[in-house]
């Protein structure tokens, strides 16, 4: 029998230099790439590692991130500063922000999300996503990862599975339901175990009926919204609703 591994690429230590950037610390790896936190002239950026073996398996898909990424221009996402192709190394520069991923601050602080500020993030991510779609992007990963706080601002980062939208494969309905699932671990931080029985989420967590239908039609349980304009519509008449 003939084992097969892939050939694990570099991972470059504090210090270490690539191309004008100084590698200051790893971020996180994921299936195809690792993210550095890496300085400049006194300037914090993010480098994006590309994986070599990842590179070969899905070939030209690895550009779609470049591509979207070089074609907006929003304060709430990473701008694209250059891509870097030397000494056997592909990866790109992008902007870096300040804050901590929804992940850290959920997992790690066990931080609980009142509902007023509940409803500020979904504002914020809504925004976020009538400008990708009003320029043909689906972001297809919103999750806690995915997303920095920073002072009460919110940043949308990753965009590896982000496609151009073309109504068959590519449909806006993905970034709904994505949003839903976002929400619903920021509700879940206050919800307090009672009942050693599993439920569903819509009967456990103690919702408002408009937040619960509009999580049930973002989720798909219940009829899904057709365009961000309908779901933004739900949104802002919730009867608490606070900004």
């Amino acid at each position: 029998m003939v084992l097969n591994f892939f050939k694990r690429d570099k991972i470059y230590l504090p210090g270490e230099q690539i191309d004008k950037y100084t590698i200051v610390k790893i971020i996180g790896e994921g299936r195809y790439g690792i993210c550095y936190l890496v300085s400049n002239n006194n300037k914090n950026y993010i480098l994006k590692q590309l994986k070599k073996e990842m590179l070969k398996k899905i070939g030209k898909k690895v550009c779609f991130e470049e591509e979207i990424l070089s074609s907006i221009n929003h304060n709430c996402i990473p701008r694209f500063i250059e891509k870097i192709e030397k000494d056997k190394f592909s990866g790109y520069i992008l902007e870096f922000k300040e804050g901590k991923t929804f992940e850290e601050i959920i997992f790690k602080d066990d931080y609980i999300f009142k509902r007023k500020e509940i409803y500020k993030i979904c504002f914020q991510l809504i925004s976020i996503l009538k400008y990708l779609h009003s320029m043909g992007i689906v972001h297809r990963d919103i999750r806690v990862p995915n997303t920095l706080y920073n002072n009460g601002k919110v940043y949308l980062l990753d965009f590896g599975l982000a496609r151009w939208i073309n109504d068959e494969r590519y449909t806006i309905d993905v970034d709904f339901s994505y949003l839903g699932d976002f929400l619903l671990h920021l509700y879940y931080t206050s919800f307090e175990i009672v009942n050693k029985k599993s439920k569903p989420w819509y009967d456990e967590l103690n919702l408002y009926k408009e937040e619960l239908m509009f999580l049930k039609r973002l989720m798909g349980i219940e009829k899904k919204y057709k365009s961000l304009d309908e779901l933004e519509h739900d949104f802002l008449c919730f009867k608490h609703y606070e900004i």
